[in-house]
């Protein structure tokens, strides 16, 4: 094993067992000082570090300790800001853009749709703190074309059962984990070396049992981590 991994295995031992989310390493000179090597291997033990997502370089601070991965279980409440409300995180949500459209061909094709519908087209981001951590795309069927006017913030879900008595469902979830484009570093605030979850969703009516959402979701894995909990 190269010397800069010995020290990364260690330094993750340590993180695991003697810090906490926001506690800073010290720095490199201090590190180099102490596993007597110099700063370029310290550098190269703390990419390893960042490419796992334990740490975040920040310009003029040093590396920070992140956020041990949220536990975050898929069931048939389709809820995203509910959910993560339900272990006691809040969530900001934030409307990147929004319109009337045609639902892509090749979306349509995979619904088993003959015809591609009108729909809605929702973009969101959502927060943690200031932090970004989810991109949502939310396709929606069978509602008027205002229907998305007011919602700016909060919960999409809540916002259509308040106002269409829409009750979502969860059913097919498919998730893959691919490394992130450009734009979605940008929007989401990580490094080319971390991936994403991309969570497909189809969301029903609970009473109808009609498709009336599909979302996909993009967080970060630095975040996350999902749990699959079977319908009892």
């Amino acid at each position: 094993m190269a010397i800069y991994q010995k020290i990364a295995t260690q330094l993750r031992e340590e993180i695991s067992a003697q810090y906490t989310p926001g506690d800073l390493l010290p720095p490199e000179n201090q590190l180099a000082d102490r596993f007597d090597v110099n700063r370029h291997t310290v550098r190269r033990a703390i990419d390893e570090l960042v490419q796992d997502g334990l740490v975040r370089r920040h310009q003029g601070l040093g590396c920070r300790v992140v956020q041990k991965p949220i536990d975050y279980a898929l069931h048939d409440r389709a809820a995203f800001s509910h959910n993560l409300n339900q272990i006691g995180l809040g969530l900001e949500t934030e409307v990147v853009g929004c319109r009337v459209a045609v639902l892509p061909e090749a979306l349509a094709e995979r619904l088993a749709l003959a015809d591609p519908p009108r729909i809605i087209e929702l973009q969101t981001r959502r927060f943690i703190g200031s932090e970004p951590v989810c991109l949502i795309r939310h396709y929606l069927f069978d509602l008027p074309d205002d229907a998305l006017n007011n919602f700016s913030e909060g919960s999409l879900h809540t916002y259509l059962l308040q106002n269409f008595d829409l009750v979502l469902q969860r059913g097919t979830t498919r998730l893959r984990a691919r490394m992130p484009t450009f734009d979605e570093c940008n929007q989401l605030a990580i490094s080319r070396g971390i991936p994403v979850m991309e969570v497909h969703t189809r969301n029903y009516c609970r009473q109808s049992g009609a498709l009336r959402e599909y979302s996909i979701a993009r967080s970060r894995s630095d975040y996350f981590e999902y749990r699959v909990e079977p319908t009892p």
